[in-house]
């Protein structure tokens, strides 16, 4: 693996794993997410499907360039894209920037490893 790879999986592994950060602390409190001073049974019940999808799809895109390339691996990454996609999306409905920026600067991350380790 050369230098500029192993500094972009690195990249996206740091981007994976605060994105991971992030489903877990939804799942512990999900006033984070909601800005409600006392999430609802519903916040609770969607926070938790959160975390338990968002943290193993996390820790996958974290560790998958180090072990493998090709387009598996790229479809991993490209998945985890457009999930970051789809969080921005729901980020600038709500009028977030936080909540818009980051995950469009995950997604570009994701998109720009997936194309490197596709790449014979």
């Amino acid at each position: 693996m050369s230098a500029g790879m192993i500094s972009l999986a690195v990249l996206n592994g740091i981007v994976s794993l605060v994105s991971t950060g992030f489903a877990i602390v939804a799942a512990v409190r999900p006033s984070s997410l909601s800005h409600e001073t006392t999430p609802t049974t519903g916040e609770h019940f969607y926070a938790w499907m959160y975390a338990v999808r968002g943290v193993p799809l996390g820790l996958l895109v974290c560790v998958v360039p180090f072990v493998a390339s090709g387009p598996v691996s790229a479809l991993v990454l490209i998945t985890a894209a457009v999930v970051q996609a789809g969080d921005a999306a729901i980020g600038a409905h709500r009028r977030e920037a936080r909540m818009t920026v980051a995950p469009v600067l995950a997604a570009v991350i994701h998109v720009i490893t997936a194309i490197a380790v596709a790449a014979p």
